[in-house]
């Protein structure tokens, strides 16, 4: 998929918690390395695996919603999904790394704050900051 178009789901509103977590662990692991799920809820979802769905889903849908993005790809636009060893396991796709990249106020977020930062009730970042230097 387009970078740019990837961008525009980045910046068209704020990003939540959930969402910003999932984006900060997947982006700062090797770009080959496969994360298994139950790895992520632990990481961004403190082993919540009811609302882990939740995340997915509402980043699906905030890409679907994009409408620089073709089609309903949800968030396969941005993570690839493979079955290994009976367990599904992600990764950022290199257009989305690329897009993640172009959004200077994320990376910023991602070097200036810890995991445990961003899972505080109430975190995101406004979409008045990611207009601002689109």
């Amino acid at each position: 998929m387009d970078s740019h178009a990837l961008e525009q789901v980045l910046r068209r509103k704020s990003i939540p918690r959930g969402q910003l977590t999932l984006l900060k662990e997947l982006y700062e692991r090797d770009e080959t390395e496969w994360v298994s799920s139950s790895e992520l809820v632990d990481r961004i979802r403190w082993g919540n695996e009811e609302r882990f769905p939740g995340v997915l889903g509402a980043f699906g849908n905030r890409i679907n919603a994009t409408a620089e993005v073709t089609g309903e790809p949800g968030s396969s636009a941005f993570f690839d999904r493979q079955r290994i060893d009976s367990k599904t396991h992600y990764r950022l796709r290199s257009d989305a790394r690329e897009a993640i990249e172009e959004v200077h106020v994320l990376l910023d977020t991602f070097d200036q704050h810890s995991m445990s930062d961003l899972l505080e009730p109430g975190t995101e970042i406004e979409a008045e900051r990611l207009e601002s230097e689109g």
